[in-house]
């Protein structure tokens, strides 16, 4: 390529200046300029973009541009020149909501702003995003950095078409594009439009951006491979993955991981975003995704909107994702390991981009599904207490609130408990969990064995009535040991398992279901053993 032997030319110059010039300042600078296209050079020979170490947003480490600085400078000088001399508009619209352009600069924000477009699809790897100069986060933006003249790879690529899908479905506008709006930028626009009408040709793909934007052409290494992915099918979009989103689930945390959300799981996955209404459940989402032939499933909520949505998948070959965006996200403590707890995002793309899939139980109780626990008396009282503005404002501090005056309540309750086919036995307790799986942290569920999310088994684990307060917290830290792994079993507790319980009482047993409230005077729970595909860590 003549881009590439441009680049070796111009190091063989500088480094014979740099060998025959006799002053020591010019040896130094023409040996900087040398080292510099070289290093540009064995780039372009063997296609490495990363050279420049741009960042996701759009950013170039101040180290890489003095490193870089007589090529950057060779390169601005050229694209400056290319910019005053060019006769095309430097962003034009090439079909709906979907724009062409040269390198944006500030000078272009009030046309952006008046056409809408808040989306940036940048193909440079050797220019800093506009979005990077910006103080305040005007766009949401990808960087598929790809040096001049080359085309992007396979997968770069469908990143890039994914993510430009995607936002189109959310009726937003995007402008792609490259240095000068005649290469780069037009193998990605001519990709996109060719993945949505597959009786397109290149050729016609490539009439059509030439007949809206007359600079736009690519070379013949550009045209070639784009001929032979289009060939080969694959730029055909595949069917969508459903994420199914709880906007108001963790106090607008959807709005804050939307754009960080569909740019890491865009990189596999096309996205449909749907979202709950007050009308329309994620239950009822979940069953149109089951009804489209969807094999995977993303839900971004907390533990409530998880059931919803795995309720509709059991007994199914569908795979479901988990984002945590509420206040405990407890099944995504156990799938996810302990990166769950500080970074519950990234921890959940991670997962779901492994592609590693783990079958779990369930459990039915009283005919509602039950992924996690079902708790009476302290859980109970707990959760009861930490309503939804208390937990937007307080977070996980409005449950240990509620914990707390559970226990210094010391209400009890008298139940009769049914395990498996044994005959019912009274209890006077204080509390009881009866756990599908729970992680370490759910304390009150850690009795004995340690309740996994395969096992097969109900683990419960119940309190006696005590005489006094002191006894409750005696017994309370007994079982932080049991749940720390610090002893096999809690001692002051009690615990047993089975695939089946009953519980049963001549009043109205106030209980809760992976934090949901419930009534009932009888409660039966049923294990449903592997029941459930999910992604999970791949070292859990």
């Amino acid at each position: 390529m003549f881009i590439t032997k441009y680049y070796l030319f111009s190091t063989l110059l500088s480094l014979a200046l740099a060998w025959f010039i006799p002053l020591l300042i010019l040896k130094i600078l023409f040996s900087w300029v040398a080292l510099s296209l070289a290093i540009v050079s064995l780039a372009y020979l063997f296609d490495i973009p990363s050279i420049f170490r741009k960042n996701s947003d759009g950013k170039i480490l101040w180290w890489i541009q003095w490193a870089f600085i007589p090529f950057l400078l060779g390169v601005k000088a050229y694209n400056a020149w290319a910019r005053k001399n060019d006769e095309v508009p430097p962003i034009q619209k090439i079909t709906n909501n979907l724009y062409l352009s040269r390198r944006l600069l500030s000078s272009d924000l009030a046309y952006l702003k008046s056409k809408n477009i808040d989306c940036i699809v940048d193909v440079t790897a050797e220019f800093a995003g506009l979005e990077s100069a910006m103080t305040d986060k005007n766009f949401d933006y990808l960087t598929i950095p790809v040096l001049d003249h080359k085309a992007p790879s396979l997968h770069k690529l469908r990143h890039a078409l994914y993510w430009i899908d995607v936002q189109l479905s959310q009726s937003r506008s995007v402008v792609i594009h490259c240095a000068l709006g005649r290469g780069r930028s037009v193998f990605v626009m001519a990709a996109y439009l060719l993945s949505r009408d597959p009786s397109l040709s290149v050729d016609q793909a490539l009439t059509q951006i030439h007949s809206i934007r007359s600079s736009a052409n690519l070379n013949k290494k550009q045209y070639k491979v784009l001929s032979a992915i289009s060939k080969q099918q694959k730029l055909k979009l595949p069917e969508p993955t459903w994420m199914i989103v709880n906007p108001v689930s963790g106090g607008g945390k959807w709005q804050q991981y939307k754009q960080q959300l569909i740019r890491q799981l865009s990189t596999k996955y096309r996205l449909k975003i749907v979202e709950t209404t007050p009308q329309t459940s994620a239950t009822e989402l979940a069953k149109q995704a089951k009804e489209t032939g969807a094999n995977k499933v993303i839900v971004c909520g907390g533990d409530g909107t998880v059931t919803e949505v795995a309720s509709q998948l059991i007994e199914s070959d569908i795979v479901l994702g988990i984002v945590p965006f509420g206040t405990t996200n407890a099944l995504c403590h156990v799938l996810y390991g302990l990166a769950a707890k500080y970074s519950p995002v990234n921890a959940a793309c991670n997962a779901i981009l492994s592609e590693q899939v783990r079958t779990i139980d369930t459990a039915k109780c009283n005919e509602q599904l039950m992924l996690l626990a079902m708790g009476i008396g302290f859980e109970q009282q707990m959760i009861s207490s930490a309503n939804r503005e208390n937990k937007n404002e307080n977070g996980q501090f409005a449950y240990l609130n509620g914990f707390f005056n559970a226990v210094v309540s010391s209400e009890s309750q008298q139940l009769s408990i049914k395990i498996n086919d044994k005959a019912y036995q009274d209890l006077n307790v204080q509390s009881l969990m009866v756990a599908n799986t729970a992680p370490f942290s759910t304390l009150l569920a850690h009795g004995g064995d340690a309740p996994e999310p395969d096992d097969g088994k109900l683990h419960m684990t119940y309190l006696d009535n005590t005489d006094s307060f002191t006894e409750t917290v005696i017994a309370l830290s007994d079982l932080a040991a049991s749940s720390l792994g610090l002893q096999d079993k809690a001692n002051q507790f009690q615990y047993c398992d089975g695939k089946k319980i009953a519980i049963s009482a001549d009043h109205e047993i106030e209980y809760v279901i992976d934090g949901e409230n419930y009534r009932a005077q009888n409660i039966e729970i049923t294990v449903l053993p592997s029941s459930l595909k999910v992604f999970a860590a791949s070292n859990k």
